[in-house]
Order: C-alpha cells, then sequence, then structure tokens
C-alpha cells in the first residue's frame, strides 16, 4: 500500500484485540524501532475487552474452558521459520509465561490463562515503544462502522459515539454471530411456542447453560470442540463435580449437581472427536511425507482435468498411512481394512449406524488408552493425520480439486475426519465425557442425527440415522456460528454490507471452473476488501476467520517453528498500516 494523498491523519486503528490484533500491534511496534521509521504514528485499539485479551480468550472468564493446544504450541512472536522482516523484540512462549502458574510445555492450559498471556504481550509491545515514534491508544468499544474512500482517509464510527480519523483499518474480527439459519428459525419457534429451549450456534462463553438445567433431555447437535465446552460448562453450572475413580472404565466418577439434564447427541458423521495424545514436553518432530509429498501436490494441482480426492488422493493418504506404520513395525495395521475402521468408525459417509451408543463409547474409551500412554502406533497415525491434512489444504488452496469432489468428499467427511483425530480436546475432558456416559447422563445418537418438531407431544424429537426417536426439552447446536456474509449481524458488516462496500467470496476448481459461493468475504490481495461493484477498499485490511476463503487454514493460535500464517499475516499488516500512515516508505 503506498500512500496516495498528503493528507494525512497519521493515525491507524486496529479493530479486535485477539490474537491477531494483539499481534498486529506487536508487529507494528517491532516496525517503529526501525532507523527509518517517521514517526510519530497513533495507532488506536479497539475492543470491547480490549486489555484483557479479546472477546473469545479475555482472561477473567471461567477457568472451566481449555485449550485444545498445549502450551508450547503456542506463542505470539515471530521466530526464524516466519522469516520476518523486522526482527523480534521477545520470544516469550505461553509455555514460558504460565511455567509461573505451575503448567509445563505439555500441559493444556485454560483459555482465560491464554487471556492472561495476550494482555502481556500487549503491555509488552506497549512499554516497548517509544511515545515520541509510536503512541498506542486503547477504546473499550466496538466499531459499529468504517465509511471513508476506497483510498483516503477512513472515519470509524465507536459504539461510544465516537469518530476516529485514520490513513487505514485493520479488522480481526474472529468468529462473528450470525442470525439463525432457517432450520435453526424453526427449531426457536417451536422452542417458544412449547416452552422449550433453544440454544443456537455461538461462541460457548455466550451460551446460556443455566437454562437447560431442571430439563429432562437435552438435543445436542455436534460432536466436536463446542460439545465438550458444553460438558466442561453445563456440569460446571449444575455444581457437578468429577472425582478420581479407578474402578470407572473413565477414571473417573461424576457426583450431581441434580438439575443436569440427560445429552442426547449426534452429528451429521457421528465422529466424536478423539483426545489430543499426552506427547509430553517435548512433541516429537512433525512427520516428513513420503509419498504425499509436496512435489506430488505440485503434480496434482496442474491437472487441467481436476482432481477425484476418492481415486486420486485417499489412496496416497491410505498409503502413506501404511508405509509410516509398517516401516515402525506396526505391519499388522498397516491394512486398508484397518485404517478406514480408525478413520471413519460409522463408514466413509455415515452410513453404518447399528449400536450407535455402543460403538461411539468403544472409540471414546480405545482412544482415551491410546492417547494416555500413549499407544505409539496411535501417535504415528496422529502425525501421519496432521501431515495429510496439511496437505489436503495445499491442494484445496491451490485450487486442485474438482468442485464436486469439495463438495461431497472434502466437506462431506474428509474434513470432520481429519479434525475428529488432529483437533480434539485434552484428555481430561474426553474423560469427564465417558464420566458423564457412565453416569447415564449421555446417550449417543451416532451419524446423520436428525431433529423433529413433535407439536402433538410438545417437544423436540432426536434420532440419529433409522433409530428410535428420543423426546427431548430443548436444542443445544453445538458448534460456532458459520462463516457467511449474508447472514453476519455484525453492525459494521451490516453496513457495509447495506452500501455495498463488501461482497461474498467465491472458489473455483481447476477442473470444471465453476464457482462455488463460500459465505467468506471477498479480498483483493489477500486483506482489502471488494464492493459489489469492484471497487478495492485498499485502506481496510481484514485477517482471520471472515476471509477464510483468502486465508485458508487460519488457526486460532501461532505455533512456533511452523512459519506461522498468523503471525506472517499480522506482520504483512502491520507494515502496510504503516506505510499508509506515512511512517515507513516501500521496503
Amino acid at each position: 500500500m503506498t500512500v496516495a494523498t498528503p493528507d494525512l491523519a497519521r493515525t491507524v486503528a486496529v479493530i479486535g484485540a485477539g490474537p491477531r490484533g494483539t499481534a498486529i500491534i506487536e508487529r507494528l511496534v517491532a516496525a517503529s524501532h526501525r532507523r527509518d521509521w517517521r514517526g510519530p504514528l497513533t495507532v488506536h485499539l479497539v475492543d470491547p475487552f480490549v486489555g484483557r485479551g479479546g472477546r473469545v480468550w479475555r482472561h477473567d472468564q471461567s477457568e472451566v474452558l481449555l485449550m485444545n493446544t498445549t502450551t508450547c504450541q503456542t506463542t505470539m512472536y515471530p521466530d526464524a521459520s516466519c522469516h520476518a522482516v523486522m526482527p523480534s523484540l521477545h520470544s516469550e512462549t505461553l509455555a514460558d509465561h504460565l511455567a509461573a502458574e505451575g503448567l509445563g510445555p505439555g500441559d493444556f492450559a485454560s483459555r482465560a490463562a491464554h487471556g492472561r498471556y495476550l494482555a502481556r504481550v500487549l503491555e509488552t509491545a506497549e512499554a516497548d515503544a517509544d511515545p515520541a515514534r509510536l503512541r498506542i491508544v486503547h477504546h473499550g468499544a466496538e466499531a459499529v462502522d468504517i465509511t471513508g474512500p476506497a483510498d483516503g482517509i477512513q472515519r470509524v464510527r465507536l459504539s461510544d459515539s465516537r469518530v476516529l480519523r485514520a490513513d487505514a483499518v485493520a479488522l480481526a474480527l474472529g468468529h462473528l454471530p450470525t442470525a439463525l439459519g432457517p432450520r435453526s428459525q424453526q427449531l426457536a419457534d417451536a422452542a417458544v411456542r412449547h416452552g422449550l429451549v433453544h440454544l443456537g450456534p455461538d461462541n460457548p462463553l455466550e451460551v446460556d447453560y443455566v437454562s437447560l438445567l431442571g430439563r429432562e433431555s437435552i438435543a445436542v447437535q455436534g460432536l466436536g470442540l463446542n460439545f465438550y465446552d458444553a460438558v466442561g460448562m453445563l456440569t460446571a453450572a449444575a455444581g457437578g463435580r468429577f472425582v478420581p475413580d479407578d474402578r470407572a472404565p473413565s477414571g473417573l466418577r461424576y457426583l450431581p449437581g441434580g438439575d443436569e439434564p440427560r445429552l442426547v447427541v449426534g452429528s451429521r458423521s457421528g465422529m466424536v472427536y478423539r483426545p489430543k495424545p499426552d506427547l509430553g514436553p517435548e512433541p516429537p518432530a512433525p512427520h516428513s511425507p513420503q509419498i504425499l509429498t509436496g512435489e506430488r501436490v505440485l503434480e496434482l494441482a496442474v491437472r487441467s482435468a481436476g482432481v477425484d480426492h476418492e481415486r486420486e488422493v485417499m489412496p496416497l493418504i491410505l498409503a502413506e498411512l501404511r508405509r509410516a506404520l509398517a516401516g515402525a513395525g506396526f505391519a499388522e495395521l498397516a491394512t486398508d481394512e484397518v485404517l478406514l475402521r480408525w478413520l471413519f468408525p460409522f463408514g466413509r459417509r455415515g452410513g453404518e449406524t447399528a449400536e450407535a451408543h455402543r460403538r461411539t463409547r468403544e472409540v471414546l474409551r480405545g482412544s482415551l488408552r491410546a492417547a494416555t500412554d500413549p499407544d505409539p502406533a496411535w501417535v504415528l497415525v496422529y502425525r501421519v493425520l496432521i501431515a495429510m491434512r496439511t496437505q489436503v489444504n495445499r491442494l484445496i488452496d491451490l485450487g486442485a480439486y474438482t468442485t464436486d469432489s469439495v463438495r461431497r468428499d472434502i466437506d462431506g467427511h474428509l474434513r470432520n475426519a481429519f479434525a475428529s483425530w488432529a483437533s480434539g480436546p485434552p484428555v481430561a475432558r474426553v474423560r469427564q465425557l465417558l464420566a458423564l456416559e457412565e453416569a447415564g447422563l449421555v446417550r449417543f445418537l451416532g451419524p446423520r442425527m436428525h431433529l423433529d418438531i413433535d407439536d402433538e407431544a410438545g417437544r423436540f424429537a432426536a434420532r440419529g440415522a433409522d433409530g428410535p426417536a428420543i423426546l427431548c426439552d430443548g436444542v443445544l447446536e453445538a458448534h460456532l456460528p458459520p462463516v457467511d456474509l449474508p447472514a453476519y449481524r455484525s453492525a459494521l458488516i451490516g453496513a457495509w454490507r447495506e452500501r455495498g462496500e463488501v461482497q461474498k467470496d467465491s472458489w473455483a476448481s481447476r477442473g470444471s471452473r465453476r464457482r462455488m459461493l463460500t459465505g467468506s468475504i471477498a479480498v483483493d490481495g489477500l486483506y482489502a476488501p471488494i464492493g459489489t461493484d469492484g471497487t478495492v477498499y485498499e485502506r481496510r485490511l481484514l485477517v482471520g476467520v471472515p476471509v477464510s476463503t483468502a486465508q485458508p487454514g487460519s488457526a486460532i493460535t501461532a505455533e512456533p517453528g511452523t512459519s506461522a500464517q498468523l503471525l506472517r499475516h499480522a506482520e504483512a499488516v502491520a507494515l502496510r498500516l504503516a506505510r499508509a500512515g506515512g511512517a515507513l516508505g516501500d521496503l
């Protein structure tokens, strides 16, 4: 971004004080130490939870909600793998920060603890900033609108009625609340009609778990991380306790608080997330692909007809797993039959539904044993699948797959299979889930969960596949809101929508070239939103979840030694802000 006009405010703004917003501030401070920095520059940091880690990670939240990465897997400072333009002034990881609290590198911290780390990183950056070169101003408010020409001064209107002038604005908005979809709205209307409860997709911090207490049965849609969050938050709200019990398969016994409902749980695939293996303070090195290599990815990506995942890529993934297992001495596991059963407990597309509850419980108990020991074969599969997920994401980014294959194979079942292995919760949370099941408080419906409204009974009816219906007093949709521009309830995004200053993105495969709308915000050059008339708003720079099509694989934290995308994008945006504000020339 170059400065197009001498009319400079010498001010920039960062909207959002979570990991991405904090990283942008840290990179701006690092830039301000350059010899060619032309200060002063003021940066306004806007977030209702500024200085507390941002909305999702705020440090005053319940300690019940946990991260699903260990402390040694999170940092806010670029290392050599990031090839940063500006050197890092610090290198403290989350593990370093939490060592004083008694947590080790292999431990799972609470989200509140991560919020304390984010607050510390921000405080350190502010202490490092020379006010004569860079001044940081906090605003504990929400940005409700941003107006201004595509390449000129932006006016940022805040919820407290203040208006800020800025040469450029970075927006690190994270997951945004969305309006209910048609089916969710039907469930919500039925809840009002029959005196039931319906909780739609939301950040777990915003979910009213207390409203579920005293109900007989609650249908829960989703078996991922938000479901595990619900296990922790709901039992805490009920006043229940988990106590050690060597006689229980889970190793725990649940002592109810008295008002817990029974959870009737299922999902489209029926694949419950497995626990992360206990790898200790020094996790093994990432798996280096031998079959689905970087070269093979590039070879597949240039095929003019496009790639069919099931026919051309899945055999390579299975071959990678077979080779790794056989090479490590696990030849008895290195068969497609065994591997497919591990990857897809209910079949490739959730077609096998017999004895869903028992089979789900067996998957959880088996994975708990394997993750706790940990079983070297289990850990090897875990490592290989993480590497394979990276390669599949590269194929998607390169537009290699046909559109039909993305819809049918990747979105249809593969993403969930990868996530159920590589993005699971800590071992402790799976123990708690099994303890609830052993107490009779959880019923697994398996795949193809469906919810009906039984108006005659005045209740919801939950069933898995072709199984019998179970009447329930409420519904909890245990997943985050989707990335869906038309449904966003953000005042800021709504104002842009109304004026045509933003539009939906789309993705096209190399084969058919048919475009598929994604719900993500369309941007030019990774960051600048594009209006419905094609105008590129160069002074507005978006990072993270709302632009997930342009910035795919956008993780919630940055892992040391991995050239973390979060930190690389933060530096790129910080440099563009500094140039727009006249503090730096083109590098």
